[in-house]
């Protein structure tokens, strides 16, 4: 007796259909992975030697790409020393830097009475100055040195 043999034959709707499923989820999920939230807070305060908080110091951040720096936002210390800004970083940038910047046209205040500054990141006192993760939340303290 001869034996028929199995063969498996697809329904080529099936197949189109199973094609085009898996086509759409991929599409959908490559956009999830690939969507990095680039909002980055940089908030902190600006003190003198005391911990008394200093107004009217400017506090800068700069996207990094390569070896240049690009100024993306700035803003000064509050009357409390505050300070708070929020960034759309461009996907371009491959990180940012937090900076009190020379200058006496930019920051008089600073040029006028200070020298320099210590700095602490999500308090902890660091010689690391002064990046910041981008898409992240990310404190720094800066402590003035008076002239």
């Amino acid at each position: 007796m001869k034996q028929k043999s199995k063969r498996s034959h697809s329904n080529p709707f099936s197949t189109l259909y199973a094609t085009i499923l898996f086509g759409c989820m991929a599409l959908l999920l490559s956009g999830c992975f690939l969507k990095q939230d680039r909002t980055t807070t940089i908030y902190g305060t600006v003190t003198d030697q005391n911990g008394q908080p200093v107004d009217s110091i400017l506090v800068i951040v700069e996207g990094v790409q390569d070896f240049r720096y690009d100024r993306l936002k700035e803003t000064f210390s509050h009357i409390d020393g505050r300070y708070e800004m929020v960034v759309e970083v461009p996907k371009h940038y491959s990180s940012v830097i937090v900076n009190v910047p020379y200058g006496k046209s930019e920051n008089p205040k600073y040029m006028r009475d200070y020298v320099d500054f210590f700095v602490s990141k999500d308090g902890a006192k660091t010689n690391n100055c002064c990046s910041a993760s981008v898409g992240r939340k990310t404190k720094y303290d800066f402590q003035l040195i008076p002239k």
